[in-house]
């Protein structure tokens, strides 16, 4: 009808529903909506939507990853250059100070061992609490497209 009546209804429909009664167009447009709100939303297509890094993406930077660890090796063996160090030496006294650790280790288990026997199994049953709460924060679903 009215341009001013037009513009007053499709600022506020609600109070100004009888508008609709006097002027057609304003009617076809809101059954135009009413349609398209009772519409199903279209259906996404999984297969065009980009694949994060953790979903199988096929870009890999294994140049980047060989190249990193090329460079590592380089420095690891300018500095036994430097030092007047063999590499075979290196390794030995690395090897060397793992006995350390592997006698901590035979300590602490013969520990475990002549504990009683209450400790021993409230170390087993720590051992399976804490193990299991971690397969549930696992088994968490993930949160994304699919949750």
């Amino acid at each position: 009808m009215t341009d001013s009546a037009c513009q007053r209804y499709l600022e506020d429909p609600e109070p100004n529903a009888a508008h609709l009664e006097t002027c057609a167009t304003c009617r076809a447009e809101a059954a135009g909506l009413a349609e398209k709100a009772g519409a199903e939303p279209a259906p996404i297509d999984l297969d065009a939507l980009p694949l994060a890094p953790w979903e199988g993406s096929s870009h890999r930077p294994w140049g980047l990853v060989l190249g990193g660890a090329v460079v590592v090796i380089a420095i690891a063996l300018a500095l036994c250059d430097a030092t007047g160090m063999s590499p075979l030496h290196v390794a030995e006294s690395s090897l060397a100070s793992m006995e350390g650790i592997r006698s901590l280790l035979t300590r602490a288990t013969a520990s475990l061992r002549a504990a009683s026997l209450g400790m021993q199994i409230a170390f087993g049953v720590l051992f399976l609490v804490v193990n299991a709460l971690l397969i549930v924060l696992l088994r968490r679903a993930p949160r994304g497209i699919d949750a």
